[in-house]
């Protein structure tokens, strides 16, 4: 059959119109965006729909940046064609891209840094679909945190024991979670756990674990015997039943009446009892593989009394393992100095702030749990 003898049936003609022609512009449509990695969080996305933008300190400016740092007028993003140009406005301190700072306007490309005072944003080019999806996994982390967040204990200001404890995730949401409860009329019991690796995945198992210890869904273990907890967490959270996932952990549980701490680590480094009079902080740690790794394996625990007035930190590796501001790799001895001042009263806030003034700019690379318990 002949093109003119094809059947209307067989032929067919698609027509373009009006709305079909906007919905294909609006998938290509190029999406600029800022993501500002300051807040330690997840990163703050700031879409630049309406450019020019001025960054300044204060209005008139379109995107406030605070700090003394920042200029009234400090720079500005402008739109040519389908690119983002970036101009320094003669400010004081300079704008910096990617470590070089800005003489004269340059044309963004994806994934530069920029430096704008204390704050550090990176740019992103992204076609309509793309930054659909960062946005929703955005959103999906973000639940994520705040799921983590909600499972927390409030402090506890007086009695046999006090807490206060302070957390911060990271950019891209690890696994860390602490908790602590009365388990008997004289034993109090808490913990603080890491699972390895980041994303929701390592959070909501942390959580999951968690839950597990908070609602006490261990059959036939006493949750006064550091041993007996972890060897069941042991069995009940094996990697090959969890997607590869294991997580190290510090149990501890006070006896409020014979002033004992009965303790326990699966593959935690110590936590630290800080006491009155002691230039420095002793270590509680017990040698224990991390949970999920060897599932019959027998758990290591010990005890240790109490003096009145001392205070326990727990921590996780995020705390310590930082670059500073000078390209240089902490470990557990440049904490350690820090530890005794951060037991007070503001004490864990106090050791946050120092450890953001030692590091290097932006987002940390992991969660940053710091929980005191104090003996009075």
């Amino acid at each position: 059959m002949s093109a003119a003898e094809e059947s209307p049936e067989e032929a067919t003609t698609v027509f373009r119109g009006p709305i079909t022609w906007a919905i294909e512009a609006e998938k290509s449509r190029i999406v600029h965006t800022l993501l500002l990695l300051d807040d330690n969080g997840a990163p703050r996305r700031i879409n630049l729909d309406s450019l020019p933008i001025v960054i300044g300190r204060a209005p008139p400016a379109d995107l406030v940046l605070e700090g003394g740092s920042v200029s009234r007028r400090h720079c500005r993003f402008d739109l040519t064609g389908d690119k983002v140009t970036l101009t320094d406005m003669n400010s004081t301190n300079g704008t910096y891209l990617d470590g070089v700072r800005l003489d004269a306007a340059v044309t963004l490309v994806d994934g530069m840094t920029i430096a704008v005072g204390g704050h550090r944003l990176r740019y992103q080019r992204r076609d309509h679909a793309e930054a659909a999806e960062a946005e929703a996994m955005d959103r999906d982390m973000q639940a994520a945190s705040n799921y983590v967040a909600s499972i927390l204990p409030p402090p506890i200001e007086a009695g046999a024991v006090e807490t206060e404890w302070f957390y911060q995730p990271c950019a891209r949401l690890g696994g860390d979670a602490f908790g602590y409860q009365m388990v008997s009329d004289r034993h109090f019991m808490l913990f603080l756990l890491d699972v390895a690796g980041h994303g929701a995945g390592a959070a909501l198992h942390a959580v999951s674990v968690a839950n597990v210890l908070r609602q006490k869904m261990l059959p036939g273990v006493d949750f006064a015997d550091p041993s007996a907890v972890i060897g069941s967490l042991n069995k009940m959270f094996t990697m090959e039943q969890h997607n590869e996932l294991f997580f190290t952990i510090w149990y501890g549980v006070y006896d409020t009446v014979s002033r004992e701490l009965a303790f326990a680590a699966g593959g935690h480094h110590a936590g630290y009892l800080i006491t009155p009079g002691s230039a420095e902080p002793m270590p509680l740690s017990t040698r224990n593989p991390a949970v999920g790794i060897v599932p019959d394996r027998a758990v290591t625990a010990s005890r240790i009394a109490v003096p009145v007035g001392s205070a326990l930190s727990l921590f996780t590796d995020g705390v310590f393992e930082i670059v500073d501001q000078t390209g240089k790799q902490w470990g557990m001895a440049e904490l350690l100095p820090l530890l005794p001042a951060s037991a007070g009263k503001g004490g864990p806030r106090k050791l946050y702030d120092q450890i953001r003034a030692a590091s290097r700019p932006g987002a940390m690379d992991d969660d940053f749990s710091v929980l005191v318990v104090r003996f009075p």
